[in-house]
């Protein structure tokens, strides 16, 4: 069962971790959902809004445009990060919605209201990390025609190499394999693909959306899932997926979990789809704006392995070793 989470105190020596229950069926899943939705699922905590406030919803936030909004993040959590330095009842294998610090501690269900594409060139994490060089539309290089020379880490040679953007990603050839080190056509990508899903909990009504994130070797995971969007007749904002964690291998050989999504069928409650239908026309006007991505470039357990490249959506993927 899913539950919020304590922050610690003093440290304290974690728990051994309980077996995960085994998996109900999807069938089983959908009939935990709401028969009716009484209130917008944006609200944190609206659940328990009382009676005499609901008058006043929205009031005293009118100033607050969503340029001022930060998209929480929901993470996997990984046997390596730092969230479990902070809160006692985390695991590695654990959903967590950064925003309401909440556990998901088995499969949940969710809606992916919105998705995107993008591409991140980042410096070195030995010389320090950070963002070079991003195209958030996944096509164009901001900046366009930079040039940066970096020394790569250790793990990667240590060689200075020099990386120069192009006004679009597929000109740059920055996605492709063998680009990390022009000398080694058998190199990463210099630049990393990501992928964004912006999620809703039907489930837990009073989380706010949230955004996760497919990167590095998790690449293969989103891509499964995009193309059951892309395949489907149904509205994305409209169909169940079941969201799973799972072991996996990178090719490094290190372990870490990854994301499955499997299908659960479709949304039966009216309200509840038309409240994502505008949640996800208002995600498509504007567009996905991450405040955090910093951070991400340390988010991944699987490190900066990657299994999948390409540029700008048109580049071969690299066959398996």
């Amino acid at each position: 069962m899913a539950k919020a989470t304590v922050k610690k105190t003093p440290p304290v020596k974690p728990a051994v971790k309980q077996p995960r229950p085994k998996d109900e069926s999807f069938e089983d899943a959908r009939k935990k959902l709401p028969a009716e939705v009484k209130n917008s699922p944006l609200a944190v905590g609206n659940e328990q809004l009382p009676d005499y406030m609901r008058q006043d919803i929205g009031k005293g936030a009118e100033n607050i445009g969503s340029e001022d909004l930060e998209i929480p993040r929901l993470k996997l959590i990984q046997a390596l990060s730092p969230e479990l330095e902070t809160y006692d009842e985390l695991r590695a294998g654990n959903f967590f919605h950064s925003a309401a610090e909440f556990i998901f501690d088995e499969p949940f269900l969710g809606v992916v209201l919105y998705t995107d594409r993008r591409y991140i060139l980042w410096n070195p994490r030995d010389s320090g990390g950070g963002i070079l060089a991003r195209a958030d539309d996944g096509i164009h290089w901001q900046p366009a025609n930079a040039k940066f020379t970096v020394k790569l880490d250790k793990k990667d040679g240590g060689e200075a190499v020099t990386w120069v953007t192009a006004p679009t990603v597929q000109q740059s050839g920055l996605a492709n394999w063998g680009s990390m080190n022009p000398k080694d056509p058998n190199s990463a990508p210099a630049a990393t693909l990501m992928y964004n899903f912006i999620l809703a909990f039907p489930e837990h009504l009073d989380l706010m959306p949230a955004v996760l994130t497919f990167q590095r070797s998790a690449v293969r995971n989103g891509r499964r899932l995009n193309t059951k969007l892309k395949t489907s007749r149904a509205p994305i904002f409209g169909m169940l997926f079941r969201f799973t964690p799972t072991d996996d291998v990178n090719r490094s050989g290190q372990k870490f979990f990854n994301v499955q999504a499997a299908g659960a069928g479709f949304l039966q409650d009216q309200k509840l789809y038309q409240a994502y239908k505008e949640q996800h026309e208002g995600f498509r006007a504007a567009g996905l704006k991450i405040k955090d991505l910093e951070g991400l470039q340390q988010d991944e357990g699987d490190s900066d392995t990657h299994d999948d490249g390409d540029a700008g959506g048109e580049g071969d993927e690299k066959p398996a070793f």
